[in-house]
């Protein structure tokens, strides 16, 4: 059996490393677009600021320790289901007997021009590499940002601490408007600034100009920024150009069933790239993070293993550490109830419907997200807890006494 897997990023590599755990036999190619081993995007940031390798999150072994063969450089431009075969940038072909698609995704933004040369993509490393070169040669010292979500964010911090001008331009009237509440986002906003980065609320970008290439941001209001870094950051969207011609069907994002099988047979998909169900709410949409990645993954590989495997859903969390003061949200910020507390410069906030946790903020103090994400994923009934919900001390250890401390 040859498996082909498009995509080495940690969905893709997830798959391979648990189909070789159940398969020793079958053949595995790995494709990669670009020039590295496998990384991760999210410790790209700590890789630029600190020098950190934690972004090769696999080590130079990693293909001859799994028994993959790892092709860099490997721009796949069709996929022929018919035929079980691929079709490469340079014309040449491969044939698959299964094939796993985590083509990842890149940045972008609803705005005219997103698409122009010199409006850049920092998800990707080799993208990254390029830009950061040209801020340490000092030909680039001014940037401009066009969304305030997690990846903006990010993006922006780690611009900043490479010494870098930085103007954020957010149409809402808060940073992170997916994830954070209100109250959560502002202390973000205040640390943003507190960083140097002029983030502007409630400004909408109209396009990005320039002849042969982008030079700035005309804004909604007429006003021009120019900058030399400019980045699309409003959300990501899938890396789907090679699926044309495919039959494989997709929206926004490659549609799949409980178990990440496309439509064509022998097609899975996993990552980025797929639409999935969200855990809590059942809304099917592209949940762009790295545990989902790694999580559909597994069931990816498992099923090509032969198990049966159903994927439960994908979480909603994100998290910012680069703000000097850690932030982490999941699930809903919305209930029917909500318990918060301020605590020496610490936020809790818990949000319940009926008897169970469905999201949480907290900035300051992280120690229990673990076991707060448990309970929401589990669905556990909260009510033997509820009181202890905001407690400084509130961890495993309560949970456990809760059950053996008789009730009344």
């Amino acid at each position: 059996m040859k498996i082909v897997i498009i995509g080495a990023g940690p969905a893709g590599v997830t798959a391979a490393e648990t189909l070789r755990v159940h398969d020793h036999d079958s053949k595995i190619i790995m494709l990669s677009s670009e020039p590295y081993l496998p990384y991760s995007p999210p410790a790209m940031a700590d890789h630029f600021i600190t020098g950190s390798t934690l972004h090769l999150f696999r080590g130079r072994d990693w293909p001859k320790q799994t028994g993959v063969q790892y092709r860099k450089g490997a721009e796949v431009t069709r996929i022929e289901p018919d035929a079980h075969r691929l079709q490469f940038a340079d014309g040449r072909r491969i044939r698959y007997d299964r094939l796993v698609i985590a083509t990842g995704s890149r940045l972008y933004a609803p705005v005219a021009g997103s698409g122009m040369t010199g409006v850049h993509n920092f998800k990707s490393l080799s993208a990254a590499e390029a830009i950061v070169a040209r801020v340490k040669s000092g030909k680039a010292r001014t940037a401009v940002i066009v969304g305030a979500g997690f990846i903006g964010m990010e993006i922006a911090l780690l611009l900043r601490e490479l010494g870098v001008a930085v103007t954020q331009v957010e149409m809402l009237d808060q940073v992170m408007a997916t994830m954070l509440d209100k109250d959560t986002a502002a202390i973000a906003l205040n640390l943003m600034r507190q960083h140097g980065v002029n983030v502007q609320l409630k400004t909408k970008a109209k396009a990005f100009f320039g002849k042969r290439k982008a030079k700035g941001v005309q804004l909604a209001s007429g006003k021009i920024l120019e900058g030399d870094i400019l980045i699309a950051a409003t959300g990501v969207k899938p890396n789907l150009d090679l699926l044309k011609d495919s039959g494989i069907n997709h929206n926004w994002g490659i549609c799949v069933d409980d178990h990440l099988r496309t439509n064509i047979p022998d097609v899975f998909a996993a990552g980025d790239a797929v639409e999935a169900p969200d855990r809590l709410t059942g809304e099917t949409f592209v949940h762009a993070i790295f545990p989902n990645a790694v999580d559909q993954g597994r069931v990816v590989g498992l099923n090509l293993a032969g198990f049966d495997i159903r994927y439960e859903g994908a979480e909603r969390m994100n998290s910012l550490k680069h703000l000097g003061l850690p932030i982490m949200a999941a699930g809903l910020k919305e209930g029917d109830e909500v318990l918060q507390e301020k605590r020496n410069g610490n936020l809790r906030t818990i949000y319940l419907k009926g008897n169970h946790l469905v999201g949480f903020q907290l900035v300051g103090d992280i120690h229990a997200a673990g076991i707060l994400r448990t309970l929401m994923i589990q669905a556990s009934d909260i009510r033997p807890i509820k009181h202890a919900l905001l407690d400084p001390n509130f961890g495993q250890g309560m949970l456990v006494w809760q059950a053996v401390t008789p009730s009344g």
